[in-house]
């Protein structure tokens, strides 16, 4: 087990999703979360109604969820962040820390690909007193990821579909024993 973990920048609890771990490759690892997922923040809960994909990259301020159901609007969704850590959980399995920066590069299969919560960014940059190195740094990734998956460049391709394959296959192992 995964559990995927996001704060604020002032410490406050953000989302917390748990998933099962697939492997890693050259993008980084991969979580697969099922069909019926808690997805979590404070003042919120519901169950995912779709798999979905979350990818810890190697390096990078992002986190990735990645959606292959066509009546997902989102596609994916990479989550701009900070500080992404992780460290082992008592009874088993591992947790990953990451700081919400607020702005998030989506592809949504109505919209196409955008920048969304620049104006979020903005405010928290003033109230939380964001380092400016570390402003600059995300909006270079932004820009950075916006071209990539604007271009369909690995993982930001079908590299998703064989990873989807590999966490519904463990999900029916789990399923029948």
């Amino acid at each position: 087990m995964v559990v995927a973990r996001a704060w604020k920048y002032d410490g406050q609890a953000h989302w917390v999703v748990p998933g099962r771990y697939l492997g890693a490759d050259e993008h980084g690892h991969w979580i697969y979360q099922p069909a019926g997922s808690l997805v979590s923040r404070p003042g919120h809960g519901h169950l995912a109604q779709t798999d979905a994909l979350c990818l810890i990259p190697r390096s990078g301020y992002w986190v990735g969820t990645f959606y292959d159901d066509p009546s997902e609007d989102y596609r994916i969704y990479l989550d701009l962040a900070a500080q992404i850590g992780w460290r082992e959980l008592a009874r088993g399995g591992w947790e990953v820390n990451s700081i919400d920066m607020d702005l998030d590069v989506i592809e949504s299969r109505s919209r196409g690909v955008f920048l969304d919560d620049e104006d979020e960014f903005a405010q928290h940059t003033e109230s939380m007193h964001y380092p400016k190195t570390l402003v600059s740094a995300l909006r270079n990734q932004a820009t950075f990821l916006l071209n990539l998956v604007g271009q369909g460049q690995a993982p930001f391709d079908q590299t998703m579909n064989s990873w989807f394959t590999r966490g519904r296959a463990a999900s029916t192992d789990a399923r029948s024993r």
